[in-house]
């Protein structure tokens, strides 16, 4: 069973291995050529503005690689759902549809282990590269943190470290569910990239914020604008995820602020002040809470997954196929 299973999927597996190793390729050649960039221009191991980071030179490698940064992880970001479009969804639908499942149910195999055979043959080792792709793809990406504006923002976290591997199993699965459910390929890798979006959109703005506790900084406009508005660095890390932003009058009351009401002349501190806040508090996630936060969203994807292919050889079990 595992060599019919293997000669079915070797191909899929052979262009997943190609994509990956393609997509790795360009990441090693722009670490090292953003790595020897820094070096030449006395920005070595910079990752944020800072005293030895100056803000022109920073600019200055973020109109280098902007384009770069932004392209890449948008080709991460489709992998996972192409994937359990292309190698989930027609997992056992493409075979129902075409009958040719009949020929190996008939060959003393169980329907269990027909399932399980396929879906660890299909979906172990694209997890497997995927893993190690979003695993590299936090190396590759360090020299260019500030670029990126740090690893916790959409779409960096979705493309680095633990997640993109979780992701890729959760399309998975939800395809191999799909196909067993609606037996129709066309319409099993609909129902792979509607679910999938719709899962990612929602946890992502309404679960991820409260994975870890946030970090809390309370300062005068003065000091959470000052720097900032001189060209320099914010309050807040620039690498940092900024989750929420509290407004006090001089009294300390919680007042509102109407970002909309600066005539676009003013500076943000001086639109501040004239609206009454006199001090403000902002609430942000710090970088180094990405390993955290990676684990707890990975762990959500994977029990989501867990379920899904539970779903699937459920359906098989108890439906004529």
């Amino acid at each position: 069973m595992l060599w019919v299973a293997w000669r079915q999927q070797r191909l899929q597996l052979l262009v997943t291995a190609l994509l990956v190793a393609a997509v790795a390729s360009v990441m090693l050649y722009f670490r090292l050529d953003a790595v020897s960039y820094m070096d030449d221009h006395g920005i070595a191991g910079c990752l944020r503005i800072e005293d030895r980071c100056p803000v022109d030179a920073m600019n200055a490698l973020s109109d280098t690689y902007k384009t770069y940064a932004s392209v890449i992880p948008m080709v991460l970001l489709c992998l996972p759902v192409l994937l359990g479009m292309f190698a989930g969804a027609p997992l056992f639908a493409r075979e129902i549809e075409h009958g040719t499942h009949v020929f190996g149910l008939t060959q003393s195999v169980s329907r269990r282990r027909w399932w399980a055979t396929k879906v660890l043959v299909a979906g172990g080792p694209v997890a497997l590269v995927m893993l190690v792709l979003g695993l590299g793809g936090v190396w590759a990406l360090k020299p260019l943190n500030h670029v990126t504006r740090g690893p916790l923002l959409t779409p960096g976290f979705e493309t680095q470290g633990l997640t993109l591997a979780a992701y890729t199993v959760l399309a998975f699965a939800i395809g191999v569910a799909a196909g067993l459910l609606f037996r129709n390929t066309v319409t099993a890798m609909a129902i792979t990239l509607a679910v999938y979006l719709a899962v990612l959109v929602s946890l992502a703005s309404a679960a991820r914020p409260h994975y870890v506790a946030a970090e809390r900084i309370t300062g005068s406009v003065a000091q959470s604008t000052g720097e900032s508005e001189r060209g320099g660095r914010s309050w807040v890390p620039d690498d940092a995820w900024r989750v929420g932003s509290t407004y006090y009058d001089k009294s300390g009351r919680e007042i509102s602020f109407n970002p909309s009401g600066c005539d676009g002349t003013e500076t943000i501190q001086t639109c501040l002040t004239r609206q009454g806040v006199a001090s403000q508090a902002a609430e942000y996630h710090p970088a180094s809470q990405f390993w955290s936060m990676q684990a707890v969203e990975s762990g959500v994807f994977l029990a989501l997954s867990a379920g899904l292919l539970a779903l699937g050889a459920w359906t098989l079990r108890r439906r004529a196929i």
